[in-house]
């Protein structure tokens, strides 16, 4: 495994990131390139999973960027681990190209974003501080991937979704969980649980992930 890298912190408002890749050269080219951006500071990075989830538990960095493909082979194991290790920190994963299952998987444990490695450096300082204020980012292609395997099962078009809803909707494509989503609003976790349910129903969904993705695609929710 190649050597891990921590650099020391800058003064002023920024983004402080982890960044998580196999390969030396390019994991290397990726911190060049961040840290050329005005105001983002790598802090870390690291080759494998296990040094990456401690650089980001030891740290807590505002964000971490993950090599999807990386992620994949332990089934997404890292993105928990984060998530368990440091509740402050988002992530965001790197991919080669955008798979359904891969997006799906992402997203399920915990991911706050899925953007493919094609993107620009200005495209991807929009998908990091689009994240960091609480966001979910998915490429185009990530969402259409989702999108047409849901077209491919047969879901049919939603029923019309009530304000609430489409309010709830707009919280789960934040990732928020249902407790938060009952403090954001002040109602109780099972009044949450029953929306969520209704909202599934309605986009003829069986996951929230499914339900963001499809609403996103039918511009239910910005």
């Amino acid at each position: 495994m190649a050597g891990n890298g921590v650099h020391g912190r800058t003064n002023g408002t920024h983004v402080r990131l982890v960044l998580i890749a196999p390969h030396a050269l390019p994991r290397l080219g990726l911190v060049r390139l961040v840290e050329s951006i005005h105001g983002m500071e790598v802090v870390g990075h690291a080759g494998g999973t296990d040094d990456g989830v401690r650089l980001a538990t030891e740290h807590h960095p505002d964000i971490v960027l993950v090599d999807a493909e990386l992620a994949a082979d332990e089934g997404m194991r890292v993105v928990d681990s984060i998530k368990s290790g440091t509740s402050s920190s988002r992530v965001l994963l790197l991919a080669e190209r955008a798979a359904h299952m891969q997006v799906e998987s992402a997203l399920e444990a915990g991911a706050d974003g899925y953007t493919l490695k094609d993107i620009s450096l200005d495209e991807l300082e929009q998908a990091v501080r689009r994240i960091v204020s609480g966001d979910t980012v998915l490429h185009p292609d990530a969402a259409a991937a989702v999108a047409r395997r849901i077209a491919a099962n047969g879901k049919e078009k939603p029923s019309m979704l009530t304000p609430r809803q489409r309010e709830i909707l707009r919280l789960l494509s934040l990732g928020l969980e249902n407790k938060q989503i009952a403090r954001r609003l002040g109602i109780g976790v099972h009044t949450v649980k029953t929306h969520v349910s209704r909202v599934l129903a309605k986009l003829g969904a069986s996951s929230r992930t499914e339900a963001v993705v499809f609403a996103l695609r039918d511009r239910l929710i910005s």
